[in-house]
């Protein structure tokens, strides 16, 4: 199958080009950043340097492939970048898709279009509500893009799902609000924390079985699913901080009626699956206490980064 990964130049984009390969898949990226470094491990692909705002560029990367999998997206808080460049490249990625015929066409929301969490666990149904998200304009901006695809979907027959994650890792684990927890707990600061707040993690192995799973099921086409491999709390992830920094830090709960700190830290995302699990068999392809031991060895690199910058500061 001919593969187009829009916006893979990161994490993502660098475990779907170890692993789609082997599968029989043929490769092809397109990223508006220059060649990442990993694309020196000798991976059997076509790197494709532009942006999808140019519908010409994007035109000609979509022509002749089987599968678009969309990752792209600038994360900007400004409405003219949102809809300039986000949903306007994101237009033309849907156009040159549903009109060379491809046979799926995968993107990757966010959770955040929910809004706020009101009912748990949260479900596809939950309402979206967009102005209590936590970063409004983004949700606006994935929600628009949600739309943008389920309109394609009914008036041009394009075959795309949908997914809503909440936060994906691999090898690594990236986050600002994560990254202050560690830097807060190498040097010995009080860790302020909800209790129970926490959200559902999803590995880059699910999230690839996600997404073969929907291209080779003609069930999944129109539809949104939720992903997640486990839930684990913010207590449960700062007490892996502290072991693994070796950090006198003390933990202080903070009733959520008096947090005062990140919202991010403050929030309960359980995401429920079990429709992708019912209409497209996923499930997580690893045990509890591996995928435990997945995300602490993510944490020791997450920490190393954060180390690592300091020095070079």
């Amino acid at each position: 199958m001919e593969v187009l990964i829009v916006g893979g130049a990161g994490e993502v984009g660098r475990y779907l080009a170890k692993v789609l390969p082997p599968k029989g898949h043929k490769l092809t990226i397109l990223d508006q950043a220059p060649n990442p470094l990993w694309l020196n491990e000798n991976l059997p692909l076509t790197y494709l340097r532009g942006n999808i705002s140019d519908a010409t560029i994007t035109k000609d990367a979509v022509r002749g492939k089987d599968l678009v999998i969309h990752l792209a997206w600038s994360f900007a808080d400004d409405p003219h970048t949102i809809f300039d460049t986000d949903i306007k490249g994101h237009t033309h990625l849907l156009d040159a898709a549903s009109s060379s015929g491809v046979k799926g066409f995968i993107y990757t929301s966010t959770a955040t279009v929910y809004g706020r969490a009101v009912v748990h666990p949260v479900t596809e149904a939950h309402q979206c509500l967009i102005g209590e998200a936590r970063k409004p304009l983004y949700a606006l901006g994935k929600l628009t893009a949600e739309e943008l695809c389920k309109y394609y979907h009914k008036t041009r027959g394009l075959h795309v799902t949908i997914f809503r994650f909440w936060w994906a890792f691999g090898d690594s684990i990236g986050g600002s609000h994560l990254r202050d927890l560690i830097r807060k707990a190498i040097n010995n600061q009080p860790l302020e924390l909800v209790r129970g707040a926490g959200g559902a993690f999803i590995t880059m192995a699910d999230l690839e079985s996600a997404i073969t799973l929907a291209a080779s099921r003609p069930v999944a086409s129109g539809q949104i699913y939720n992903l997640g491999s486990f839930f684990l709390t913010w207590e449960e992830i700062v007490k892996i901080i502290v072991h693994l920094t070796n950090s006198n830090s003390p933990v202080q709960f903070i009733p959520s009626e008096q947090w005062r700190g990140p919202t991010f830290l403050s929030e309960v995302w359980d995401l429920d699956w079990s429709k992708a699990t019912t209409e497209l068999g996923f499930r997580p392809t690893a045990s509890a206490e591996m995928m435990l031991s997945l995300f602490t060895e993510a944490m020791k690199n997450c920490i190393a980064n954060v180390q690592k910058d300091a020095i070079q500061k």
